[in-house]
């Protein structure tokens, strides 16, 4: 049978892990329709990607939807990540609704290592702001190992600061009021720096949690 949502995504954090949510806002000065069409083109995600780190969408059946759909599978893997899911509710950008997107993952996804980082959930929203421009808002859902909760943070943070710029111009590239060079969001490079600034911030965490349990030396200052 197909698969839902609801069957399929965790809900109780793991032992020694916990539920993090983190969020994104940007102000794009485009209208409502042309981000979201930028947000839900496949192309987006899957051009550009630096091998091995590859993102997919594959239909639950012969003959089934493809792209940004409820119901269709999607995958972005490579070294360092495996996030598996399934999208859900799609709402279009029509008047006096908000814009939404749901994308749940399956049990066994993770980021750097699934003793550390188990992804649940991705959202985005989009609404009209101003006058010819659109309020984006990301929402990622993740259990995290306790320890490791500022690292992640830090990483996400880190992840997602250009995805705003490169949202931008994009969406002026395809509109035809920039020339700017044609170029999809670099989420292989952005998760390379992320995976980098996560690591050093584990092991400083590690290194301060460690200094903290050491017994105080003749030497050491009280």
């Amino acid at each position: 049978g197909t698969l839902h949502t609801d069957e399929v995504a965790p809900h109780a954090a793991p032992l020694g892990f916990r539920a993090q949510t983190h969020r994104h806002t940007w102000t794009v000065p485009h209208d409502r329709g042309a981000v979201w069409a930028w947000l839900n083109d496949p192309a987006t995600f899957t051009d550009g990607q630096v091998p091995p780190y590859r993102v997919e969408f594959v239909p639950q059946f012969e003959g089934g939807p493809m792209g940004f759909s409820p119901g269709v599978l999607n995958v972005h893997h490579g070294p360092g990540i495996l996030f598996a899911g399934i999208l859900g509710e799609i709402t279009p950008p029509v008047p006096g609704r908000t814009a939404y997107r749901d994308l749940r993952y399956f049990y066994g996804s993770y980021a750097l290592s699934l003793r550390l980082v188990r992804p649940t959930r991705l959202q985005f929203w989009a609404d009209a702001a101003a006058p010819g421009s659109t309020q984006v808002m990301l929402q990622l859902d993740a259990f995290v190992a306790r320890w490791f909760n500022p690292a992640w943070s830090l990483a996400q943070r880190a992840f997602w600061a250009g995805f705003g710029d490169t949202m931008t111009k994009q969406v002026a590239r395809r509109s035809g009021s920039s020339s700017a060079p044609s170029l999809v969001y670099p989420a292989a490079l952005a998760l390379g720096a992320t995976l980098g600034v996560a690591a050093l911030a584990a092991r400083r965490s590690r290194t301060q949690n460690s200094n903290a349990r050491r017994p105080l030396q003749g030497g050491d200052a009280l």
